[in-house]
C-alpha cells in the first residue's frame, strides 16, 4: 500500500464507511464527516418523524445545493474577470496603438 494513503473509518449517519485516503487529508475529512453528522441531527431535531432515507436526502440536496451556489457565484466571478481583461486589453491597445 502506498504510504502516503491510510485506511480510514468515517461514520456518517449512523453507517460505518471504510475507505482510504491521503493521509493529509484526514483532519479536512473528520471535519467533512463531523459537518455531515451535524446537519444529519439537526434534521432529526427539527423534522421528527422522517425514515433514515429522508434524513440522507435532505443532507444531500443541501450539500448539492451548496456545491452548484459555489459553482454558480465561480462562474459569475470568472465571467466578470473575464470581462474585466478584456477592457483592460483593450485599453491597452487603445494607450500603446494611439502613440503619435
Amino acid at each position: 500500500m502506498d504510504h502516503n494513503k491510510q485506511r480510514i473509518t468515517l461514520k456518517i449517519a449512523d453507517k460505518k464507511i471504510i475507505t482510504f485516503i491521503n493521509r493529509r487529508d484526514e483532519a479536512y475529512l473528520k471535519k467533512v464527516e463531523a459537518e455531515l453528522n451535524s446537519l444529519w441531527n439537526q434534521f432529526k431535531i427539527t423534522q421528527p418523524g422522517r425514515n433514515e432515507d429522508e434524513y440522507l436526502a435532505l443532507v444531500a440536496f443541501q450539500y448539492a445545493k451548496m456545491y452548484y451556489d459555489t459553482l454558480e457565484q465561480s462562474r459569475k466571478r470568472e465571467e466578470a474577470l473575464h470581462n474585466f481583461l478584456q477592457k483592460a486589453e483593450k485599453s491597452m491597445d487603445d494607450i500603446l496603438l494611439d502613440v503619435k
